[in-house]
């Protein structure tokens, strides 16, 4: 066995930079929180600090890793690997431990590779091991302090050989260890027979016919008081790990198993079952890097890649790392690059597999069996019964690790019992939660992949029910954010096996989250690929409801030329067809589209054949939502009285049918009828009741417009930081929703901030962009509002040609029907030529626009009288 002085490659930049610094090992330990034990053995070369402390040691010094010398070169891993073979984990010499010490010869030997990310649970569960058993000891019973349960292939084992290697471990369990390798069928009177070997129990007291329980209760009577750590690696029922319960009351256990519940049950209390989880994504790039630093160094991104499909289990890296080592030995480019994709399939990164020495082998494999992934998995299937294999391999229809299920859609995919999950929960292959939802590790769902085969009853029934599931949640955003990868992964397989009906249906019901979303690009993929399903099944009635979203998505994308051809296209197929029902829906579609346009006459005609058939077929929601299309309409007119009349109608409805999204819609657009008149106490009232329930439902859409509106009140009481505060918050959710008609508008209101601030670079600099937005998707209001305030940004700074210019574009393109912004570009003009000192045209100007906007009741009408009352012979 090599001497832990032994070392590989010193770091002597390391101890220099921090002798330099005149810290001591302890002192350094504390700035970057760890132990001085570790510092000492970063600096002798032991062990590489992980990234998270060698970027910390790099700010500390100033130094680069190369520098400290902490990079992971080919020379240190090459002679680590080599070194550690038969090296303990942490020194121990005789002076440390008794000299009578006894420790069993059937401990694995540790590797550093083994441990590399687990330095933090190492150090949790030795203080907990010795801990516990210091506040237990004495108590007169044998205590099971800790028992590690995880995964197949997570490495509980590892630990568990880590700890018995400790120096502190063995400083405290100064009597020796114990270990015994159970697996599914453990030799346990051979093992116990071990154990009496080691503990020299003469063979002429253990008598041949005596029972394992007997020879238990003697091996404990031996025992007695002494202080032994007692590891019971890798068991699989409760009865034999108990037989293997033989300490004294100077005595503690640890257990190391694949099943929750067994843990559970052999180390009860807070704390004696210890979850070991996978590995984080930055140590698993930390191992592979150890084991095939030549892979990571010249195929990175796609080792990273395949990082992720094996979900941090070490196993997994481990052999992976191991095979693409031996490829790269080579240093041919081409190896490394078949390497890489044969391990790009689930199938053959579950049967590359490695030899075993015979003292390392796997408890739970044959002696002669290669280690795998597959065969690691493939034990556990031995104990179960038909059903529940059938269902094991159902399950793994649902995406892996990190999504969950829950319950009631496990059961209908695996169409068994809750008993059944429970076995399969209970054997530790099914990672459940407390609010009943599983899930299924990456690698565990691709070996049960593989085994469903061609059987496609579990993908049929994954699909029936998510098809009932979302059609019976349309509107409860909450319920189905909770599925929608589930959702998502069942749309792309009925489009890859051609279940039409399924993709349809699932789409249709599942469109209205999307769009509430902002997941516009997501949205019409599935559509689209519904919708050339429905048109190879002549389906009408579909096509057009397709059609509908597909048009809805168009237009909040500013697309209008493309939403208004898909609108009209499924408009004339439901005429054709009669299908008064979606002809109304097409209608109030398409009035929102010539309305953003600013064709108003056309609009209210679309809107009011609309609500015709709306009231003709009691369709409370859709005349909910035409409702708010004409009091929008009217408002922009300038007709506040008749908006305020539609949207307190639509309003009631909406409050009435406890429709979440149309009361939002309501309030948004009631609010910005009373804010344009200046009543902004009550516009206010309005506009946070909608945000509450936007948020509440998720509804990107609505949040953003929202928060835009109440950032314009705050910016008309003069309060810009908050202001500010809610156009970021809003352009934020509309930029990663691509919305890009809320984005012109809330750039255009930061525009107007800004400007009010002085802040004119600034304030262009939005506007330019929100302008540029505006123009390229042709919204003439948005377009006419930012103009309005970039005259004003020129205005202030004295730009007179370029502000009338501003203003007279403004006026150009403001639709005719929007008498307010045309009142405010006469006004902006009016400015414009006063400060040139027109006086007569500014006054005719003026006027005019006061005029208007009084008879409209616009708040802006005070404004406008007091700067005419600010003239010369005003």
């Amino acid at each position: 066995m090599a001497k832990a002085e032994t070392n590989p490659q010193p770091r002597l930049h390391l101890a220099e930079a921090r002798i330099s610094l005149k810290l001591s090992q302890q002192e350094l330990a504390d700035r970057i929180g760890t132990t001085d034990v570790n510092i000492s053995r970063w600096e002798r070369g032991l062990t590489r600090p992980g990234p998270y402390f060698r970027r910390k040691l790099c700010a500390i010094f100033g130094k680069s890793e190369a520098e400290l010398e902490l990079e992971a070169t080919e020379k240190w891993v090459a002679a680590k690997m080599a070194t550690l073979q038969d090296e303990p984990t942490t020194v121990t010499t005789s002076a440390m431990v008794a000299a009578n010490a006894i420790y069993d010869p059937f401990i694995p030997r540790p590797t550093a590779i083994s441990l590399v990310g687990r330095g933090r649970e190492l150090a949790q569960l030795r203080g907990q091991l010795l801990e516990q058993h210091e506040g237990n000891r004495g108590n007169g019973e044998s205590v099971a302090l800790t028992a590690l349960n995880g995964l197949p292939g997570v490495g509980k084992t590892a630990l568990a050989i880590a700890l018995a290697h400790d120096g502190g471990v063995r400083r405290h369990f100064s009597d020796g260890i114990l270990w015994a390798g159970l697996g599914p069928k453990p030799n346990s009177s051979g093992l116990l027979s071990h154990w009496e070997r080691v503990l020299k129990i003469p063979e002429a007291d253990m008598a041949t016919e005596m029972s394992n329980e007997a020879r238990a209760r003697t091996l404990r009577g031996v025992i007695g008081g002494r202080r032994l750590l007692l590891v019971i690696d890798d068991a699989w029922k409760i009865e034999d790990a108990l037989l293997f319960k033989v300490g004294g009351p100077n005595c503690a256990h640890l257990v190391t198993t694949r099943f929750p519940t067994l843990a559970a049950q052999f180390a009860p209390g807070a704390g004696g079952a210890v979850s070991v989880k996978e590995l984080e994504k930055e140590q698993s790039i930390e191992l592979l890097r150890l084991l095939a630093p030549d892979v990571m160094q010249r195929e990175g991104q796609k080792a990273q890649e395949l990082i992720n499909t094996v979900g941090g289990l070490p196993l997994a890296l481990t052999v992976i790392g191991n095979y693409l080592r031996v490829q790269a030995s080579t240093g041919s480019s081409r190896r490394i690059q078949t390497a890489l994709h044969r391990l790009s399939s689930a199938e053959e990164r579950l049967k590359l597999s490695e030899p075993q020495a015979p003292s390392d082998a796997h408890s739970s494999l044959k002696k002669d069996a290669h280690l795998s992934l597959e065969t690691v998995f493939a034990v556990s299937e031995q104990y179960f019964e038909e059903q529940q294999r059938k269902a094991f391999y159902a399950l793994a229809v649902f995406p892996a690790k990190p999504n969950s299920f829950s319950e009631q859609a496990a059961l209908a995919v695996a169409a068994c019992t809750a008993d059944t999950l429970d076995v399969l929960s209970g054997m530790g292959l099914l990672e459940s939660s407390a609010d009943d939802r599983y899930t299924l590790h990456q690698t565990i769902a691709d070996y049960a992949r593989m085994q469903l085969g061609d059987d496609h009853g579990p993908h049929k029934r994954l699909m029936q029910y998510v098809m009932d599931y979302v059609e019976g949640h349309k509107k409860e955003y909450e319920v189905l954010e909770r599925g929608s990868t589930n959702i998502l992964a069942t749309l792309e397989m009925a489009h890859e096996q051609g279940q039409t009906m399924h993709l349809i249906r699932i789409a249709l019901a599942f469109a209205p989250y999307l769009l509430s979303r902002g997941l516009y690009t997501l949205a019409r993929q599935h559509l689209q690929r519904a919708y050339e399903a429905a048109q190879a099944q002549n389906d009408s009635h579909n096509i057009t409801n397709i059609l509908l979203f597909l048009g809805r998505i168009a237009r909040k994308q500013g697309e209008y030329a493309q939403a208004t051809e898909y609108l009209q296209k499924g408009l004339d197929i439901a005429r054709k067809n009669d299908d008064q029902e979606a002809i109304c829906s097409l209608l109030t579609d398409l009035g929102g589209v010539t309305g953003r346009q600013g064709k108003y006459n056309q609009t209210e005609a679309y809107l009011q054949e609309g609500l015709t058939i709306a009231r003709m077929l009691a369709y409370d929601w859709r005349i909910c939502s035409i409702l708010g299309r004409l009091g929008s309409i009217a408002s922009i007119k300038g007709n506040y009285v008749e908006a305020e009349v539609y949207l307190q109608e639509g309003l009631a409805i909406a409050r009435q049918i406890e429709d979440r999204e149309q009361t939002c819609s309501m309030l948004v657009i009631l609010g910005t009828t009373l804010g344009e008149q200046g009543k902004h106490t009550q516009a206010e009232i309005y506009f946070k009741e909608g945000l509450e329930l936007a948020k509440k439902i998720g509804h990107k859409e609505w949040m953003s417009g929202l928060l835009n509106n109440l950032g314009d009140l705050a910016s008309e009481r003069g309060d810009y930081t908050h202001a500010e505060k809610y156009f970021q918050e809003g352009l934020t959710i509309v930029r990663q929703s691509n919305h890009r008609e809320l984005t012109s508008v809330l750039l255009i209101s930061l525009g107007l901030t800004t400007r009010k601030q002085g802040h004119y670079k600034q304030a262009e600099k939005y506007l330019q962009e929100g302008l540029t937005l505006a123009r390229k998707i042709g919204v003439p209001q948005i377009t006419a509002n930012g103009l309005y305030e970039y005259g004003h940004v020129f205005l202030e700074q004295l730009m007179l040609e370029k502000a009338e210019k501003t203003f007279q574009e403004m006026l150009s393109i403001t639709p005719e029907g929007s008498q307010d912004l045309i009142a405010l570009a006469k006004y902006g003009l009016a400015r414009t030529f006063g400060a040139y000192g027109n006086t007569s045209e500014a006054y005719r100007l003026g006027e005019a626009s006061a005029i208007t906007l009084e008879k409209m009741g616009h708040r802006g009408t005070g404004e406008v009288r007091r700067w005419l009352a600010s003239l010369p012979n005003g």
